[in-house]
């Protein structure tokens, strides 16, 4: 079996929103999710997660899926611009591979799957978590990326010897870590054996953190705030990586701020904010059973600090 390219780049990636039609089906709406995927490739933005949590994964089939990945990749074919295909919570192995497949069809780059968690801490463990992830790997037509987002696995979370264990494997690339344990960031970042001689990268999956995260070796962000404000996150990368410590620090207190909406309104409130500011979509919704609008009294409380990063945005 061909294996693409294993290594992730380091960098800034987007979890892009899915976009649907205001009709009674809620239809994708390509046409949107392609300029969206352009907007986000020349602000600069490394790639992206299409269909992972933010995209609603769980609520659309394959074929959707696919379509997503095909319609970006047709919109954006600069190789260089990477594909990260989602899939809904999976604890079948085998499902698991045939989603690799399809999205390597569709011309993804890699596949991330959520640690396997139905059965939560207390039957699930992390030899079972590892043998899940092994099994996978062995057979995906794609590099995995490994999702540990305890916040919707049943708090399970991968220890640093589960990961130790799963770096060794050759077509396993890295992990998205949605949450806010920074003894694991240092402990996977700074480890060499982890992750230089393995080339296993590990990214936060929080704008709210990346400063902290990079300062203990993780490899960039795959945040949402990135969607919106693309350039933003980018300069607070850079500011970085040139040593410009105060600055960056001063830029990720606003970030910081702006990101408290979209850990309260997460992807519906991602989706009212493109729309505010570029006029992206006309459904301002998920799909069932998200499909609620935005509280406007919610969504007020963040105005003035997602308007103070807009107007970064607009001089960079």
């Amino acid at each position: 079996m061909t294996i693409s390219s294993h290594t992730i780049p380091a960098g800034v990636y987007t979890p892009i929103t899915t976009f649907f039609k205001s009709d009674s089906r809620y239809t994708l709406d390509l046409e949107t999710q392609a300029r969206h995927a352009q907007f986000l490739y020349n602000s600069g933005i490394k790639g992206l997660v299409v269909a992972g949590s933010i995209g609603e994964a769980g609520h659309m089939t394959r074929t959707e899926r696919y379509a997503l990945v095909a319609a970006i990749r047709a919109a954006v074919p600069d190789p260089a611009f990477k594909l990260i295909a989602g899939a809904p919570p999976l604890g079948c192995v085998q499902e698991a591979i045939e989603e690799s497949h399809s999205a390597k069809e569709a011309g993804a780059d890699f596949v991330i799957l959520l640690v396997p968690g139905y059965f939560g801490p207390h039957l699930t463990s992390q030899e079972g978590i590892i043998e899940y992830f092994t099994q996978v790997a062995d057979g995906s037509s794609l590099p995995v990326m490994i999702y540990n987002y305890p916040g919707t696995c049943n708090n399970i979370t991968l220890t640093i010897e589960s990961f130790r264990d799963l770096a060794k494997h050759p077509n396993i690339s890295g992990v998205k870590l949605t949450h806010f344990n920074l003894d694991l960031y240092a402990l996977l970042g700074k480890d060499k054996e982890i992750c230089e001689a393995n080339n296993f990268r590990p990214f936060t999956g929080l704008g709210q953190v990346l400063i902290p995260g990079l300062s203990v070796g993780l490899y960039g962000t795959i945040d949402g705030l990135s969607g919106i404000f693309p350039k933003t996150m980018l300069k607070l990368y850079s500011l970085f990586q040139e040593g410009k410590l105060k600055e960056a620090a001063d830029l990720q207190f606003l970030v910081t701020k702006a990101d408290q909406m979209l850990a309260d309104l997460n992807l519906v409130g991602a989706k009212v904010a493109l729309h505010k500011y570029y006029g992206f979509g006309d459904c301002l919704t998920g799909r069932p059973p998200l499909c609620r609008g935005v509280d406007e009294k919610a969504y007020a409380k963040y105005t003035a600090d997602m308007d103070a990063i807009h107007a970064i945005e607009q001089l960079l």
